[in-house]
C-alpha cells in the first residue's frame, strides 16, 4: 500500500494507542498498522499469544489499563467492550486526545481499498471471509484482509497485499457493520442474537437491510437463500443482489452434495453448470461458505476453476472444526461454537463424518445474558452428542446476573431426559473426571468463544501420559 495513499486517510497521524489491543479484531488492526510503520502502544489484561506476536512487530503494550499508558498519541483506539469509565479512555478525554470505536477506524482504513468484500451474519463469517480469501487468492489476486480468526495457512488474521481486494469481517455485535463501507455484501444467515443490542430478530433484520443497503449502486449484495431470515429481507435489497444455496430458487445452486473425508458438491448459476467442488471440511454449513466464496470470485470475474483450486487447499482456521490432537485411538477437536444454531452445525457435521462414534462435547457458555437468553437452545443443539460436560459461564465483558449458571442448562437437559450431563464448575477439574471415562473410538470436542480451548491440551496430555503408564 502506497505512503500516500494512506497519508490521504490518516493525514499526521502516526503515534496510535488501542485499548484491548489484544483481541482479535483489534490485533488485525495492529499488526497492519505496525507493519505500515506507525507507532502502536497498546494495554490488555490477558497476555496472550496474540500480545507476544504483536511486541515482536514492536507494539508497546501494558498488561494493565493505566492512565499513565496514554500521554502524547496522536488517536485512541478502542474496542467495543470498553466503556468510558476506562482509566484510558478518560485519560484520553483529559488530554483532548480523539477517541475513535474500532468499527470507525477500521472504516478508515477500509476506505483505501477501491473494492471492499465485507461478510456479515450471525454465524460463519470467519469461515466464509477466509474461504473468500483463500479462493481470490488462488486466482492471483491476493486481497488484503482483516478476519476475526487466525487463518492456518497464514499464520495471521490480518494481511496487508493486494491494493484491489480487501476482505473483512462485518461484525453485527454492537451495530460495528453500519460503520464498514463494503461493495460487495455477503450476507450468511441472520439468526436471535445479542439482544443486548438489539430488541429481537426484527430489530436485527432492520440492522442487516440497512447493512445490503449500503452498498453502492455499482456493488452486489450476496445472501444465502437457505436461511429464511435472509431470504425475509431480500424484497426490501434496493442493491443489486444475487442469492446461494440448496433452493431451486437460488440462482447460485448446490446440487450433488456428498460426504466422505471432505464434502463435495456441484454449483449452478442460474441453471447452468459452473463446476464440481471440494472443501476438506465436512458439513453443509461449509459447503454453503464455500459457495459464497465461488460466488464472490465469479463477480469479480475471477476464475471459477483456480477459485475452486483455492477452496479444496484451504487448511481452515484455528478453533473452527478444528482438529488438535489425533491420538489414532481419540480424535480431540475444537470449535469456537457458542450459540445453539452453531453448537448443533458442529455437532451434526461430526456425526455425519463419524457417524459410529461416541461424542463428548465439553461446552462453556459464554455470558451471562446469551445463557439466560438461550439456555433451551443450548440444552436441545447439546443432546446430539452422546456425552456434554458442562464448566461455568465465560463471563467476558459481563458481571454475573442472578440465578444464571451453566446448571440452567444442565437441569432443562436432565429434564428432557438426556442423563449423560455432567456439571463441572472449574474447568480444571474436568481431565480428572472425563480421561478416565473415555473409550477407544471417542471423539472429545471443546466448544465455546472463552478459554475452552485449552482443555485439548490438557486433556490430550493426561490421556497420553494415561495410556503410557498402561
Amino acid at each position: 500500500m502506497s505512503d500516500n495513499r494512506i497519508t490521504s486517510v490518516f493525514g499526521s497521524i502516526r503515534s496510535i494507542h488501542m485499548i484491548g489491543i489484544g483481541g482479535i479484531g483489534m490485533s488485525g488492526i495492529a499488526d497492519v498498522l505496525l507493519r505500515l510503520g506507525f507507532h502502536v502502544t497498546g494495554s490488555d489484561e490477558v497476555e496472550s499469544t496474540i500480545t507476544e506476536h504483536l511486541r515482536s512487530l514492536g507494539a508497546e503494550i501494558s498488561a494493565q489499563h493505566r492512565r499513565e499508558n496514554v500521554s502524547a498519541q496522536d488517536l485512541v483506539v478502542y474496542s467495543s467492550a470498553i466503556r468510558p469509565e476506562n482509566p484510558e479512555f478518560r485519560q484520553a478525554e483529559k488530554l483532548g486526545i480523539k477517541l475513535i470505536r474500532r468499527a470507525e477506524f477500521l472504516g478508515m482504513l477500509l476506505s483505501v481499498w477501491p473494492i471492499r468484500i465485507g461478510v456479515a451474519g450471525t454465524h460463519g463469517k470467519t469461515s466464509t471471509s477466509s474461504m473468500i480469501a483463500s479462493a481470490l487468492s488462488a486466482c492471483g489476486s491476493h486481497p488484503s484482509m482483516f478476519i476475526g480468526g487466525i487463518i492456518k495457512d497464514l499464520k495471521t488474521n490480518a494481511l496487508m497485499d493486494s491494493k484491489s481486494y480487501v476482505v473483512f469481517e462485518a461484525d453485527e455485535y454492537d451495530r460495528t457493520f453500519l460503520a464498514l463501507p463494503p461493495t460487495i455484501a455477503v450476507i450468511t444467515n441472520i439468526d436471535t442474537d445479542h439482544l443486548d443490542i438489539y430488541s429481537d430478530i426484527h430489530d436485527m433484520k432492520t440492522a442487516f437491510l440497512e447493512y445490503a443497503n449500503s452498498v453502492p449502486e455499482n456493488g452486489a449484495v450476496i445472501l444465502c437463500y437457505d436461511d429464511p431470515e435472509a431470504q425475509n429481507i431480500l424484497p426490501y435489497i434496493d442493491r443489486p443482489c444475487v442469492t446461494y444455496g440448496t433452493s431451486y430458487y437460488a440462482d447460485f445452486r448446490i446440487g450433488d452434495i456428498h460426504y466422505g473425508d471432505q464434502s463435495n458438491f456441484s454449483l449452478d448459476y442460474q441453471h447452468e453448470k459452473i463446476g464440481d467442488f471440494e472443501v476438506s471440511q465436512v458439513g453443509k454449513h461449509h459447503i454453503l461458505n464455500a459457495t459464497a466464496a465461488l460466488a464472490t470470485a465469479y463477480l469479480l470475474h475471477l476464475n471459477i476453476s483456480d477459485a475452486g483450486k483455492g477452496l479444496k487447499n484451504f487448511a481452515g482456521v484455528e478453533r473452527r472444526s478444528e482438529l488438535r490432537y489425533d491420538d489414532k485411538h481419540i480424535l480431540f477437536y475444537d470449535d469456537y461454537a457458542h450459540h445453539p444454531t452453531e453448537i448443533s452445525a458442529t455437532l451434526e457435521a461430526l456425526r455425519t463424518r463419524y457417524p459410529d462414534r461416541r461424542i463428548l462435547a465439553l461446552f462453556q457458555p459464554h455470558l451471562y445474558s446469551r445463557t439466560r437468553d438461550f439456555a433451551s437452545g443450548f440444552a436441545k443443539a447439546l443432546q446430539q452428542a452422546d456425552v456434554v460436560y458442562l464448566v461455568d459461564i465465560y463471563p467476558a465483558r459481563e458481571k454475573p446476573i442472578a440465578g444464571i449458571s451453566s446448571a440452567l442448562i444442565a437441569d432443562l437437559m436432565k429434564n428432557s431426559g438426556f442423563r449423560e450431563v455432567h456439571l463441572v464448575k472449574n474447568m480444571n477439574d474436568v481431565p480428572a473426571k472425563l480421561v478416565p471415562a473415555l473409550k477407544t473410538g471417542d471423539i472429545v470436542i471443546t466448544l465455546g468463544a472463552g478459554d475452552i480451548w485449552k482443555l485439548s491440551d490438557s486433556l490430550y496430555k493426561e490421556y497420553h501420559a494415561k495410556r503410557n503408564t498402561e
